[in-house]
């Protein structure tokens, strides 16, 4: 069913949608885009918490979806299964993955961060789930993951990106006040 799903997006392969696929898929690469955002943020004292906080999800996303659930699943991509996705990734010149393909991180890291993005910034960061779609989507398209891959990694990715932003959200609070009370104290003991 799901090789299915792959040869009927496969229909839509054109010159021009392959290279918007390629772009989309590699500023997916190891979360590239995501890990600048993070750092784009911690550059201001403004977002300095959302780019900890979301640095930290990347993290664990990382560190679930790609060294753990890869490994333990250990499923196999669809271009082994289907010998015309391997030929279009060749044709196109695209490099075969050598992880496993359950689930995706490309879906997991990006939707991650936009879930944690949309956390602290509201109706701004829910435009990045666009970008997410996308770089998901690029993934079906190009053959290189099946749909459950990609949707569990969305799920997946976007869980972590939610539950680390709000925990850290009130860590990082809890954290600021504990620091400000100390600095409070210090400065009365100097009185």
């Amino acid at each position: 069913m799901e090789i299915g799903i792959l040869q009927a997006i496969a229909a839509l392969h054109c010159p021009f949608l392959t290279a918007v696929m390629l772009f989309f898929t590699y500023i997916g690469e190891w979360g590239a885009a995501c890990i600048a955002a993070a750092i784009v943020l911690l550059c201001f004292k403004k977002t300095r918490k959302a780019g900890i906080v979301t640095a930290i999800a990347l993290l664990a996303d990382f560190l679930i979806v790609n060294v753990f659930l890869k490994n333990v699943v250990a499923r196999q991509r669809p271009f082994e299964e289907e010998p015309a996705l391997c030929a279009f990734l060749e044709e196109i010149g695209y490099p075969l993955p050598h992880d496993r393909s359950f689930p995706s991180g490309h879906a997991a890291v990006t939707f991650c961060c936009a879930a944690s993005l949309t956390y602290f910034f509201k109706g701004r960061g829910a435009w990045s789930f666009l970008a997410a779609f996308f770089i998901a989507f690029s993934r079906l398209y190009l053959g290189v993951h099946y749909p459950t891959d990609v949707l569990a990694g969305a799920a997946i990715g976007g869980a972590i990106g939610l539950a680390a932003a709000y925990f850290g959200n009130k860590l990082y609070d809890k954290a600021e006040r504990a620091l400000s009370a100390r600095k409070e104290e210090k400065e009365r003991e100097k009185r």
